[in-house]
């Protein structure tokens, strides 16, 4: 299925795929041309089968340690429980949608393979698949009411005896996903008289945004303060509330957890080049405000108060620097923005990596959540907001957006990403990074915008500061993964903010485009957009890959792989590969030959007459460029080792 393009009353249609919900840009906007974010937001993404495994249960009253499990559910023995407790019971009017599946959820705007991947996902997990109930379709076809229905129920635990062991968290894996509206009907709820009230009710869906499914997350919640009124008779309860429609409810691997008595959790951390929340991937050095927004959003998941919490930011690079700031105290249960704005020195190009860490008087019992990494790079060849092959590995998301994403948006589909220009900036093209199931066949035209126009309402998507002709979407672009796009002649950006865009043209479906969409880094709602033809501008939140190339060279002089004029009759096979590639070259002459991994770290290089072949048996698994010049022209191509 594709995507649903509104916020609140647009309703289209869908068939292909599926993305984000992305809120109407109108209803993000702030004064003037700046955009703005004040306060940091935490970063964050059938009828049951019964089984036959069961648990001894916890000996009673026992007193654990921090850090040890007191209470877990795998539902491999279904709704009557795993847990050496009791079994689970569902409430509600419609709680009868709460089940026990091994399967993905189905309905109009849910496909299978939204399945959660949870750690024991093959024991089975429990599901409130609540756009099938609307659509009561179990093959993935659309037939939604006119007027969805905004279910209500619950899955409800066991009654536990917690009176030994009070100070405890809920942990529990999970994938959602919602619409129509901006409130999450997914809530976490509280009894301390066995279920008879609920008077607490806790966020399981904080940090996401309405039609966006961050995939499979493991998500803790404290309940210290919960159960204090009677910690002998806790219960908990996945409540889904009728405050929104569709899509799915996914949960697995629930545990409580004693908490230790000193344990500072790093939610994220941050380094805004504006201030503003903004955190580009690329920047050129005469483009950073004097001051840098460095933070980081700090929980106290032990049961004791914290003092003196110290974060640090050691950033190493060309010019290395260290940032702290302390908070004097953190509340028991507390969570707290560390941030201060930080004086720069003169930085100078090249890729940096801060280290962010956190400590306090007492001894953190639990390290292991007290650091946090976040990467950007000097570029003066790029302007860029996402930071696509930047980032660090391990934390590296990313999706697609493009032409097959909404209805209507075959042709025409313009995606911007904001630029705040400090310093007056030269602009030569705009360079886009493309998904690997573009179709060769369609075109691209690049522009630069002013935000006025694109702020109006309606959008004024026909004003521009700048437009490059059409250019092909060819074959040997879509396997370098790259498209640079040249204005006629340079264009200088006065000091203000302005929006790079590229306008996908498919040819009514038949050669979709897809652009990398950088899933990475949460940004301001207005710091992404998409313009869906004959309707509205909405905002993406995440950095779609649409770069301004602030350089005569492009991307010739950036860190990573070396664009420039495709070298032809340059053949690398097998690919997938175990490990040994032929690169077969139509004319004799002297290559060099450079494997890259996705990060631009060169692993490899030779020399070749000609046809040759390498050997990365010793590299990793994954994907790989290889980049082929002959010193006029160059080609990239990817390949995958597999073994």
């Amino acid at each position: 299925m594709k995507e649903l393009p509104s916020f609140v009353a647009l309703q289209k249609p869908e068939t292909n795929h599926m993305n984000h919900r992305y809120l109407l840009l109108s209803t993000l906007l702030v004064a003037g041309t700046c955009i703005a974010q004040s306060s940091r937001e935490l970063r964050y993404a059938m009828q049951h089968d019964e089984g036959t495994l069961q648990q001894a249960p916890p000996a009673a009253g026992a007193l654990k340690a921090g850090g040890d499990v007191i209470f877990s559910e795998d539902w491999a023995n279904g709704f009557a429980g795993n847990n050496g407790v009791g079994a689970w019971t569902v409430s509600g009017p419609n709680g009868n949608i709460w089940k026990r599946t091994l399967t993905g959820p189905v309905g109009s705007f849910s496909v299978p393979a939204q399945k959660i991947t949870s750690t024991t996902v093959a024991n089975g997990f429990a599901a409130f698949y609540s756009d099938s109930a609307n659509c009561n379709c179990t093959s993935g076809a659309g037939n939604w009411p006119a007027t969805p229905t905004e279910w209500d129920g619950a899955l409800e635990s066991p009654v536990l005896d917690l009176s030994a062991t009070p100070n405890v968290l809920l942990q529990w894996e999970q994938r959602l996903r919602w619409c129509c509206q901006a409130t999450s009907p997914h809530a976490v709820e509280i009894s301390t008289d066995g279920g008879l009230t609920w008077p607490t009710t806790l966020e399981a869906a904080s940090g996401i945004s309405t039609n966006n499914d961050p995939g499979t997350q493991t998500r803790q919640i404290i309940l210290i303060s919960a159960i204090a009124p009677n910690p002998a008779q806790v219960k908990f309860r996945f409540k889904h509330n009728p405050t929104a429609a569709a899509y799915h409810w996914q949960i697995d691997d629930i545990k409580i957890i004693e908490l230790y008595d000193n344990d500072i959790k790093m939610v994220d951390g941050y380094l805004s080049q504006t201030g503003d929340g903004e955190e580009y991937g690329r920047t050129p050095s005469d483009q950073f405000e004097p001051t840098m927004l460095i933070g980081s959003t700090l929980s106290n998941f032990g049961s004791q108060e914290q003092t003196n919490v110290v974060l640090t930011a050691d950033v190493t690079g060309p010019v290395p620097f260290v940032a702290s700031t302390t908070l004097s105290s953190l509340a028991i249960e507390g969570t707290a923005a560390a941030e201060l704005a930080y004086t720069l020195p003169a930085l100078l190009p090249g890729n940096y990596s801060s280290a962010f860490s956190v400590a306090a008087d007492t001894p953190d019992e639990n390290p292991g959540n007290n650091t946090f990494l976040r990467n950007f790079q000097v570029n003066d060849c790029l302007y860029s907001l996402d930071g696509i092959g930047i980032h660090p590995a391990a934390v590296q998301s990313l999706g697609t957006l493009g032409s097959s994403s909404f209805t209507g948006a075959a042709d025409g589909l313009v995606l911007l990403d904001y630029y705040q220009v400090n310093n007056p900036l030269t602009v030569y093209g705009i360079e886009i990074a493309l998904g690997s199931t573009t179709v060769a066949g369609g075109y691209v035209i690049a522009h630069l915008r002013d935000t006025t126009p694109v702020f109006a309402v309606p959008a004024q998507m026909t004003t521009v500061i700048a437009e490059t002709d059409p250019v092909d979407v060819t074959a040997p672009v879509i396997t370098a993964g790259l498209l640079q796009l040249y204005f006629t002649n340079p264009v200088v950006l006065s000091p203000n903010g302005y929006f790079a865009s590229v306008s996908l043209f498919s040819n009514a479906g038949a050669a979709h485009i897809r652009v990398i969409d950088d899933l990475t880094v949460p940004q301001p709602g207005t710091s992404s957009a998409i313009f869906i033809p004959n309707d509205q501008l909405y905002s993406n939140g995440n950095a779609v890959a649409v770069r301004m190339i602030t350089a005569p060279g492009g991307s010739n002089c950036t860190t990573g792989v070396d664009e420039q004029t495709p070298l032809m009759g340059i053949s690398i096979y097998p690919n997938p590969s175990n490990g040994r590639l032929t690169i077969r070259t139509e004319e004799p002459g002297n290559y060099t030959i450079d494997v890259l991994d996705l990060l631009g770290q060169t692993v490899m290089s030779r020399r070749a007459l000609g046809t040759t072949t390498l050997d990365l048996a010793g590299q990793a698994e994954g994907m790989y460029m290889v980049r082929v010049s002959n010193g006029t022209s160059a080609t990239v191509q990817r390949v995958t080792l597999s073994r």
